[in-house]
């Protein structure tokens, strides 16, 4: 039996065997297994709530290696009519909702259980005849799953624990701000990698690693000069400011709290455990700046597979402008955001296929790394992955 990843008690402390432990989930089924169990109980980005803009309307997921579906109910039932549950039938596991979305009442297709938006079965045919009593008494009901909102974005978690604002910190103002104008309509770019979740997470980590994968675009001006490079902790989660201090992501933070920020440098929020966010200029053009929002999840298959999700939101400068302002903006658009998104498409390619190599030569007692001052944060990653395996949950 594959006993848990259980680093050292001393969780910053990276010792080899440390690292020994944390990379069983890179290479074996049951332990990455046991690591899913443990990263349920942690706050998850699971979709967005324009997904599910009517009654009935519902999505499936993934959260702790286990399929689950949120659906919005009337309100009242949850966050706003939303709820959440494993989507496994309490009468026999029998998948409750097939595909991607849809819309209809929790229904199974094999037996015709119908389930409330409290997760109980209250429509069992010919229950007395069958169970020898009512629903009510039989009491079956399915897992259900906490959510939570931050803006329009919807986190969901196993258990019980800190509230979704204390778990993210200085990270909940910055993504409600970030993502209040996302919708349906927002472009969007998927793709499943083979390899571990955590490669994934990890190389967006790494800024040392520019040069050798990207030579055509984020490393063609070469290494990234050290005194440029400004990195903040904070609980399980870590940011990249260019040009930061010590004071920049309280600032940022408070500004997008009262709708203030605007973008002016490049910076890259990471939300453990997969949730990745980038704010990247995309060019200056008529005296004005154009952004792009990049929001990426990452969703663990298996210990070699991970689905990718990545969705392109342009940032156009909003100031009050005459109409041919208004109008140049919208045009340049037009040209702008299709070249970004096919530079962003390149570079994920291009981390996707180093991490495929990554999960190739993985092994169950892989040395620990060598991390240089650019990998500084895969080091903090690592410190809360092993914290969250041993029931930690460690807060900004």
């Amino acid at each position: 039996m594959h006993e848990p990843p259980a680093p050292d008690r001393d969780a910053d402390t990276l010792t080899p065997e440390m690292w020994q432990r944390l990379s069983a989930a890179q290479v074996d089924s049951e332990a990455f297994a046991q690591e899913q169990a443990a990263l349920g109980r942690c706050w998850t980005f699971l979709g967005f709530a324009h997904q599910v803009p009517a009654r009935h309307d519902w999505f499936t997921a993934r959260l702790g290696g286990r399929a689950i579906f949120v659906q919005r109910f009337e309100p009242g039932a949850g966050r706003e009519g939303l709820a959440a549950f494993e989507n496994r039938c309490a009468h026999r596991g029998y998948p409750l909702k097939i595909g991607e979305k849809g819309n209809g009442p929790v229904l199974c297709g094999f037996h015709h259980w119908r389930y409330n938006s409290e997760g109980l079965a209250l429509g069992i045919p010919k229950c007395p005849e069958m169970f020898g009593c009512t629903p009510r008494e039989m009491n079956a009901r399915l897992e259900p799953v906490e959510l939570a909102l931050c803006g329009g974005l919807i986190f969901g978690r196993f258990g019980d624990g800190p509230t979704l604002e204390a778990w993210l910190g200085p990270a909940f103002p910055i993504l409600a701000h970030l993502t209040r104008r996302m919708d349906a309509r927002t472009p969007r770019f998927d793709c499943t990698v083979a390899a571990h979740w955590r490669f994934m997470m990890e190389i967006s980590l790494d800024d040392y690693h520019v040069v050798a994968v990207h030579p055509e675009t984020f490393g063609k001006n070469g290494y990234i000069p050290q005194d440029t490079i400004h990195y903040a902790r904070f609980g399980a989660h870590s940011t990249y400011i260019a040009g930061g201090t010590p004071e920049t992501l309280r600032e940022w933070a408070e500004a997008c709290a009262e709708g203030r920020y605007t973008p002016q440098r490049y910076r890259i929020l990471q939300v453990f455990p997969g949730l990745i966010v980038s704010l990247a200029k995309s060019i200056d053009y008529l005296g004005e700046s154009y952004w792009m929002l990049v929001f990426q999840t990452l969703e663990p298959r298996a210990h070699n597979c991970t689905a990718s999700r990545s969705f392109f939101l342009p940032l156009a400068p909003d100031s009050p402008a005459p109409g041919w302002r208004r109008a140049a903006r919208w045009l340049a658009w037009l040209t702008i955001a299709p070249g970004f998104r096919y530079f962003a498409r390149k570079v994920h390619r291009e981390d996707n296929a180093a991490c495929e190599s990554l999960q190739r030569a993985a092994t169950k007692n892989a040395p620990p790394p060598r991390l240089a001052r650019q990998e500084e944060r895969i080091g903090w990653f690592a410190q809360a992955y092993a914290r969250v395996m041993r029931g930690e949950m460690p807060l900004p």
